[in-house]
């Protein structure tokens, strides 16, 4: 273990920024056929917001949870404050001090006013005792992912723009961090995420710990530094050990990008403010490898295109940051560049934040300098993923030449962000996910609450898996795929499934499910026996429209290419069915279904899915 205080002594605050204010930095992102388009975007936006009044954020949204369980009214507002607003206008300030950076001085100055004027940095639904006059603990001290967030994003624009913010707005931003945050933290018992699994214990404390370097630059604060940073690099620890040795995220790419991306940032920020004392990458790299593995998680869960195995929440389709992306590979060089069409080319986005998006572009116009490559054999792209029980692989078609992946899952029904779909799977052709997972739903009170399984796209009745006399699979640990067979060769991938415990179906004895994946075709296999006749309805979901073309034989045309689904019309009664959907962002989706329908104790599909000429 490191002395931290020892270790902190070693470096200065100012390696924390080194070259982020850097004009020849901005100068090579300005030029950048990527960076130049967003940061132009970024100043015009900006150059709107400058001119139009913050929104409030009065008692009447702060409520709404409460009221009815609706998030949006809030959040709305809350995110488009940070995300949108501070974003453009900080970015526009560092990257254009002399320019258009000046006039967006003063109104992010406001803005910072503002978001200190808050009542609480925590999101209403995060919050404990919401409409409790007398809380647990103070509303404006429960610390949650946004509001461990926004002391990171107040603290680190302080440091970057210190000799250009009004000293009573810098004071302001050390006093409320200070109050809502660092003092709770060192004050209180410590807060549950410090020891969590998840994403959480990544950007809470990645975000606290990178308060404290920013704001923690006294003689005499110098032993809450350390302790904060020990505590918080306890927290790293505990994030990692919720990833399996295969370095998979359960979660998907985007929680990926968001928890893994933070502990990248502290990583990085804890090495250069130690001078190297400190490395996290080494020494939280338990076992040897697994930090590479966890890397390579994008690598290998790319399909086609921007589509992706979108299992639990995770949309359908991603990007990747170019920051993280050329930083990572700083750190493991022989990750393999990702292809330009997977890179964001907006550092404003849904998933991200200010300490994301100043990295973005900054981390990915820095020097390509970096270690040698690591000794670590590389798993090949796609492949089995056991901790998770995924299987995926990739082809392209010899007819049409076609490029066609698929992924399927095992697993269990109590993971992170879980979605009862435990035999599920994807089919994408040409970078569009033809036979799809539905990803995130609209994220609301019902959605983390009790009725989260009614909703279609968390519950098995959205996703491509059977339905047992009407019943969906139930949300349990022990809702688990038995795997039985998992291979895969240079010609063919077999995975084969026993999905029974799934099931709270008691006449049910054995469901097993057969991929077998070949030459850009999907052979489907499902067997189940029971004690006594139940009604089947294989469903297979889809974005795309979906036409029964000929007993036997339905069609998923999609904007690029088709599929086609063959199966015996004289086992199974087809029907597609169009069915409500409401995606992340709340916007109304429709989605449809092939279902083959049958009753019997003992029944056998076999379905072929091939890619066909369309578009």
């Amino acid at each position: 273990m490191h002395d931290m205080a020892e270790a902190l002594r070693a470096g200065r605050r100012e390696d924390l920024i080194a070259g982020y204010r850097s004009p020849e930095l901005w100068d090579r992102v300005r030029a950048s056929p990527l960076g130049g388009p967003a940061l132009k975007a970024v100043a015009a936006r900006a150059e709107a917001w400058a001119d139009a009044p913050v929104e409030p954020l009065p008692f009447s949204l702060y409520r709404r949870y409460a009221e009815d369980g609706a998030r949006a009214p809030f959040q709305d507002v809350y995110f488009r404050r940070r995300r949108n607003r501070l974003t453009d206008l900080a970015l526009t300030a560092l990257s254009e001090p002399d320019g258009e950076g000046r006039r967006c001085l003063g109104p992010l100055e406001d803005l910072i006013w503002a978001v200190c004027d808050e009542y609480a940095w925590a999101l209403p639904a995060h919050l404990e005792g919401l409409t409790d006059p007398r809380p647990p603990r103070p509303h404006a001290e429960q610390i949650d992912l946004f509001a461990a967030e926004t002391a990171f994003t107040l603290a680190e624009l302080r440091h970057l723009l210190a000799d250009r913010l009004d000293p009573l707005v810098a004071a302001r931003i050390r006093d409320e961090v200070t109050r809502r945050v660092l003092r709770p933290l060192l004050d209180h018992p410590a807060p549950w995420w410090e020891t969590a699994r998840t994403n959480w214990s990544a950007v809470c404390g990645g975000s606290v710990g990178m308060a404290a370097l920013h704001l923690l630059d006294d003689e005499d604060a110098e032993a809450e530094l350390a302790l904060i940073t020990s505590r918080m690099t306890e927290a790293m620890r505990c994030f990692l050990t919720g990833y399996g040795d295969d370095g998979a995220c359960p979660e998907g790419l985007a929680y990926w990008s968001y928890g893994f991306g933070f502990f990248t940032v502290y990583a990085d920020a804890l090495h250069r403010r130690t001078a190297g004392r400190v490395d996290l990458f080494a020494e939280l790299d338990v076992p040897p490898g697994k930090l590479e593995r966890i890397a390579r998680f994008p690598e290998r869960v790319f399909l086609s295109g921007t589509a992706t195995a979108a299992f639990s929440d995770s949309p359908p389709h991603s990007t990747l940051d170019p920051g993280l992306a050329a930083c990572l590979r700083r750190r493991f060089p022989a990750l393999p560049p990702p292809p330009p069409d997977r890179l964001r080319t907006e550092p404003v986005n849904t998933m991200g934040s200010w300490p994301t998006a100043l990295r973005s572009l900054v981390w990915a116009h820095e020097s390509e300098s970096g270690p040698e490559p690591s000794a670590h054999t590389a798993p090949e792209p796609g492949g089995y993923l056991p901790d998770v029980q995924w299987m995926i692989a990739r082809t392209r078609t010899r007819t049409g030449g076609h490029e066609v992946a698929f992924a399927a899952k095992g697993g269990h029904n109590d993971e992170l962000h879980n979605h009862n779909d435990v035999g599920s799977f994807v089919l994408a052709v040409d970078g569009e996910p033809l036979l799809a997972e539905l990803g995130q739903g609209f994220y609301s009170a019902q959605y983390f609450g009790p009725g989260r399984y009614d909703i279609l796209c968390t519950g098995s009745q959205g996703h491509s898996v059977p339905l047992l006399d009407g019943t969906p699979q139930r949300a349990s640990r022990d809702a688990a795929a038995e795997v039985l067979a998992a291979e895969r060769t240079a010609r063919r991938t077999l995975f084969r499934l026993d999905l029974a415990r799934a099931y709270p179906v008691p006449a049910l004895t054995s469901l097993v499910r057969e991929f077998a994946f070949s030459g850009g075709s999907l052979v489907l296999r499902d067997r189940l026996t029971a004690a006594a006749p139940v009604e089947i309805t294989e469903r297979f979901m889809s974005f795309a429209p979906i036409t029964l073309e000929a007993p036997g034989r339905a069609l998923v045309q999609g904007s690029r290419a088709a599929l086609r689904l063959s199966y015996d019309a004289d086992a199974w009664e087809a029907r597609v069915r169009e069915h409500a959907h409401v995606s992340h962002d709340g916007t109304a989706t429709p989605v449809r279904s092939l279902d083959l329908l049958r009753t019997a104790a003992e029944a056998d599909l076999t379905l072929r899915a091939e890619p066909v000429r369309g578009g």
